[in-house]
């Protein structure tokens, strides 16, 4: 598993890494689940901040671990995991997690606990209504892969509003909602053709202002509890 998820982050951070990176406030302690091989982990490690993860595949975390990540191996749905955890963060991180969840609801509940009184949980996952994803539904296909908004082991699919809805409904209040990694159509293309690429950027940024919940391939989400 951690072959597919593992990302190579040595060149600096791009995309939704950094931008949840700036959402840090230095020197923050930092709970990260699902940090698979630590990678992200790493980084935030190198940027000051205290890191504990938490991460199912075995293999993931021993790589984590052996290279100077502080990991508890198991499954976040585990009541006796989240129990054994007495630490107050200032930040909860999960990226690309909730949507791998049995029951995200239970999750999210379950790590009030371990918020800090002004602390807060970041959240990334993917959309479900990305125009790609329309398109292919307009065509009649539903194909899954191997990674991405349509990776095969996604328990659950979800849109703005319905991740809007399964936060609120935990117990917690979002405070900022914005698309941390989308495409426009043609993209790709544009590139090919030597159109400059500050101006694509340009156009993509301007899409996911006004039209996040198309062009958003991943979401972040910030959320305080109420």
């Amino acid at each position: 598993m951690q072959s597919i998820y593992n990302r190579d982050l040595s060149l600096g951070l791009e995309g939704k890494y950094l931008k949840v990176a700036e959402k840090i406030q230095p020197k923050s302690s930092i709970l990260e689940i699902g940090c698979n091989t630590g990678y992200f982990s790493r980084s935030l490690i190198k940027c000051g901040h205290e890191v504990l993860g938490i991460e199912l595949d075995q293999d993931a975390a021993q790589i984590a671990i052996s290279n100077g990540v502080n990991v508890i191996c198991g499954s976040i749905e585990e009541n006796s995991l989240i129990k054994s955890i007495n630490q107050k963060f200032d930040v909860i991180l999960m990226m690309d997690v909730l949507e791998h969840c049995v029951h995200p609801s239970e999750v999210l509940k379950s790590l009030q606990k371990n918020i800090k009184p002004n602390g807060k949980i970041i959240i990334t996952g993917p959309n479900v209504a990305y125009w790609a994803v329309r398109k292919d539904l307009l065509l009649g296909r539903w194909n899954y892969t191997d990674s991405g908004v349509m990776d095969r082991t996604h328990l659950h699919f979800y849109t703005a509003s319905t991740w809007q809805s399964l936060i609120e409904n935990s117990g917690y209040k979002i405070s900022l909602m914005e698309g941390a990694e989308g495409m426009i159509p043609l993209q790709t293309k544009l590139l090919k053709c030597r159109i400059p690429e500050s101006l694509v950027k340009s156009l993509l940024n301007l899409a996911l202002e006004k039209m996040p919940e198309l062009f958003t391939i991943v979401f972040l989400i910030e959320a305080v509890l109420k």
